[in-house]
């Protein structure tokens, strides 16, 4: 399963890796599976500032072992992983 989400100009994702994880474990699950970013569209709205409206979605495809967050998202504390 995917994560999709939408990001526009200047904002960003962070990919990290698991504290819990060895360097060998994250090294064979990325050689394994992979990390696949898919750019699933490109939208804009009707404004009429150029890009201010530009909005791109993504589909991120990564091993458990990878941990993908918005930006906004860091400094907000985890919620326990079921």
């Amino acid at each position: 399963m995917a994560l999709a989400l939408s990001r526009r100009p200047g904002e960003e994702l962070r990919i990290f890796c698991g504290d819990d994880v060895s360097d060998e474990e994250i090294l064979a699950a990325v050689r394994g599976e992979g990390l696949a970013v898919r750019v699933d569209g490109v939208y804009t709205s009707l404004s009429r500032t150029p890009m201010k409206g530009v909005m791109v979605r993504l589909s991120i495809r990564a091993p458990r072992c990878i941990e993908v967050l918005r930006n906004e998202l860091i400094d907000k504390p985890k919620l326990p992983s079921a």
